[in-house]
Formats: structure tokens, C-alpha cells, sequence
């Protein structure tokens, strides 16, 4: 995993038999995050997206889209 982007673990909500991590990645290539993961012994039941960028995603249901606002475009780098 040398040719990947860094990341950082932001925090930890330990459970009683699993615990929920929040990692911010700079770059997500394929699998990153379960590979990481797996390095250190740890496996991985679910991941969740919460944001792409400076955009986060909120509430809007998986597999569904919307238009961006110009505010969020620019916020991308574009337009």
C-alpha cells in the first residue's frame, strides 16, 4: 500500500463487541480501507461514506443523486 494517498483515524466509539472508526482518507483507491485494516488484524463488517470532499452526503439515500448547487461545484475546484 506504498503507492496510496495517507489517511488519518479521527476517532474511535469503542462498543462492546465492535467498535466504529471514522478515517479520513486523502485519496480512496480500491479496497484501501479494508486492506489497512487487515494489516493490523482488524476486520471489517461495514463501511459507510459520509461525505466526497467537502460535500457531505447527509441524508440522501444510497444509490440515489441529486444536481449540485454552484456553490458546491466551485467547492469542487470547478466551474
Amino acid at each position: 500500500m506504498s503507492d496510496c494517498a495517507p489517511c488519518r483515524r479521527c476517532c474511535c466509539a469503542p462498543g462492546e463487541k465492535h467498535a466504529w472508526l471514522e478515517i479520513v482518507l486523502a485519496e480512496g483507491r480500491n479496497r484501501q480501507i479494508r486492506r489497512l485494516l487487515a494489516a493490523f488484524g482488524i476486520g471489517v463488517l461495514r463501511l459507510v461514506r459520509v461525505a466526497i470532499g467537502p460535500l457531505a452526503l447527509g441524508t440522501l439515500p444510497k444509490g440515489q443523486w441529486r444536481e449540485l448547487t454552484a456553490e458546491e461545484i466551485t467547492a469542487l475546484g470547478g466551474g
